[in-house]
């Protein structure tokens, strides 16, 4: 008797040429795999794997099942477009969000240059702190938050102690006049889950 292997379904993405089929867990544990859509390690899980023996072309579950499309508060005047490779001539895109440079899928607006990586398009608007009193608030710059009689406050980052600066995103506490970075709010969040 020879074993029947069950047809494997396969899916299309607007984003890949090949079909792609749905694994349930990363294969290999000890090679490293990276998401084609968000550049982030995929360690576990389900993730869609393209069908081509030399492609490596995969995706994490979510990043499949990212809209094409949506409506940000951070850009309340138009909305932002999924792109599957950044709209410039180098191939990259800085995030308005956190500051950092990407190669893959951005949330983009063509009209003003406007990009965004997909996971800060998904940050939480609240964060609650373990280390901290008050919820925290996702803030889109810091140039009218904190404004006194005279002068504008500098918000300082209550993890590292360094300013948050006026162009990135952070998390905010009104009530302590302080902030987060988005870096040290993930990182802290890792901490706090090892212990």
């Amino acid at each position: 008797h020879t074993m029947e292997i069950p047809p494997t379904e396969e899916f299309n993405h607007f984003s890949h040429r090949h079909p792609l089929i749905k694994i349930s867990d990363i294969l290999d544990e000890e090679d490293q795999v990276i998401c084609s859509g968000c550049d982030h390690d995929l360690s576990s899980g389900p993730a869609y794997m393209c069908t081509k023996i030399n492609c490596n072309f995969i995706l994490h579950d979510s990043c499949f099942d990212l809209p094409r499309q949506i409506k940000h508060k951070s850009h309340p005047k138009h909305t932002l477009s999924l792109r599957f490779f950044p709209p410039y001539n180098d191939g990259e895109f800085t995030c308005d969000a956190c500051g950092n440079w990407g190669h893959s899928f951005t949330f983009h607006c063509d009209k003003c240059k406007f990009d965004l990586h997909v996971e800060c398009a998904s940050l939480p608007e609240i964060e609650e702190r373990e280390d901290h009193q008050h919820p925290l608030t996702l803030c889109y710059n810091s140039s009218n938050l904190f404004v006194g009689k005279e002068v504008e406050v500098d918000v300082m980052c209550y993890v590292c102690k360094n300013g948050v600066g006026k162009s990135c995103w952070f998390y905010c506490c009104l009530a302590c006049k302080c902030g987060a970075h988005l870096d040290c709010v993930s990182t802290q969040e890792i901490q706090v889950l090892d212990i």
